[in-house]
């Protein structure tokens, strides 16, 4: 299938990787509920630094949670 997708110059404010890699659970799990991922008032699982949809459907979601099951093992220590 084919898909269109859009290129936009933005700002993004984001945590560097030093900095989340000091982060206490407790901050990640906080930076992660307000400042990585929001869901918007359509439902839409979104990028909270950039803005852009994650997962539209539920079948999305639940693909991206299977991919990032699958990439698990392969982040961090």
């Amino acid at each position: 299938m084919t898909y269109k997708t859009f290129t936009c110059n933005q700002d993004v404010v984001a945590v560097d990787i030093h900095t989340m890699g000091d982060m206490s659970l407790e901050d990640y799990n906080e930076y992660i509920r307000t400042g990585l991922l929001t869901v918007d008032h359509h439902d839409i699982l979104r990028s909270e630094p950039a803005g852009y949809p994650l997962a539209v459907t539920k079948a999305q979601f639940n693909a991206l949670l299977a991919y990032l099951k699958e990439i698990g093992p392969r982040v961090g220590a």
